[in-house]
């Protein structure tokens, strides 16, 4: 069979082009020649840009395939592109399909809902859709309306935080960085309680992969990729010091004091909970994770230890590391704190056990009235 994957040179990329490489296809990979990783397998390359249809009809000819796999790109262009020219066209799509995910103050209730399974509420269906997330579902809508006309098969996977070797957003970083300057202390915007799911790149390329091996069970499904395993934020970035055999403090402050620490660690406009349920792809397309997430991360952190982040490689990057202003906010943080318990003090009640724990045999309400 014969595979194009769109993009493939990314963190999920590679994998997924291993795999189907393994299962026998022929496989070319379309992207624009930024990142040519060693790791990628020895394959067919065609370098053009998948935002529009004239540089994508160029570089593909009169070419069929039996697969594609948008991977990146203008997906509603794609998949109008490929209309009539593949059996299957696989996208991915992202978790601010679903509603609440990205200004989560503007419905109600607030956010996203929690384990969002794809048949949950979407963006599209909210009182306020915000412009990313339109996109979002316009171009999941391109490829799944296509499918119930039997144009081809179509499937969207979703994806959340990716994460891995080469990576688009190092997001382990953020904690790296300051270990290895050695940091003492680090910033975490609400003491890192949120919960943002996160799915190992291995993994990730595992769920399309079975998406393509289940094409006809998958036809016109949309499938939750994410881990086995998900960690607070504070977990998972106690999780990387111990990863370098470091200690960090970890100090919490409220999120929107520290929006230059918040944009490392989520997407723009996204806030947390953003959690996703994967039943779907298990049940129905057999999928079992091929690393455990706590084994993943590992692996992403020594990447990244080996491979410094440069403004080269991730120009956008939003990472300061400015440790004096740093300091400055968190002196500044606990003098107020200090301040506010001193003008305004509050102490918690005495509470006790709801249930009776009688000092001596009682019929009736014990000494303290239960």
């Amino acid at each position: 069979m014969k595979a194009l994957v769109i993009g493939g040179s990314g963190s999920s990329g590679v994998p997924l082009v291993t795999g189907l490489l393994e299962r026998g296809h022929e496989v070319a990979v379309l992207h624009r020649g930024v990142h040519e990783p060693a790791e990628l397998p020895e394959v067919e390359h065609l370098h053009a840009d998948p935002h529009f249809a004239e540089t994508l009809t160029e570089a593909v000819g009169a070419r069929e395939f039996d697969v594609v796999l948008a991977m990146y790109g203008r997906v509603a262009t794609i998949a109008e592109v490929f209309a009539g020219r593949c059996g299957q066209l696989v996208s991915i799509g992202a978790v601010p399909a679903y509603r609440g995910c990205l200004e989560p103050e503007k419905v109600r209730p607030y956010g996203m809902a929690l384990w969002a399974r794809e048949d949950g509420p979407l963006a599209d269906a909210a009182e306020y859709v915000p412009k990313f997330a339109a996109l979002i579902r316009g171009a999941e809508r391109a490829v799944l309306d296509r499918a119930a006309q039997g144009v081809y098969r179509g499937s969207v996977v979703r994806y959340p935080a990716i994460y891995g070797p080469r990576n688009l957003v190092p997001w382990e970083w953020s904690v790296i960085r300051r270990v290895l300057d050695g940091r003492s202390r680090m910033i975490l915007p609400d003491n890192g309680l949120w919960i943002i799911s996160r799915c190992a790149a291995r993994n990730a390329a595992e769920v399309v992969l079975k998406v393509v091996d289940n094409a006809e069970v998958a036809n016109g499904q949309v499938y939750n990729a994410t881990d086995d395993d998900q960690f607070t934020v504070r977990q998972w970035a106690e999780a990387i010091a111990g990863i370098l055999g470091a200690e960090l403090e970890f100090v919490g402050v409220p999120a929107e004091l520290v929006p230059s620490a918040l944009i490392e660690l989520l997407p723009p406009t996204g806030q947390p909970h953003i959690t996703l349920d994967n039943s779907k792809a298990k049940l129905e397309l057999g999928y079992r994770q091929v690393v455990p997430a706590a084994a993943a991360l590992v692996e992403a952190v020594e990447w990244l230890k080996a491979n410094p982040v440069t403004r080269e490689d991730y120009p956008l990057y939003p990472g300061r590391f400015d440790y004096a202003a740093e300091d400055r906010l968190l002196d500044t943080y606990a003098q107020a704190v200090a301040w506010v318990r001193q003008h305004s003090p509050d102490e918690a009640p005495d509470v006790r056990h709801p249930m009776p724990h009688p000092k001596t045999a009682v019929v009736g309400r014990d000494e303290s009235g239960r």
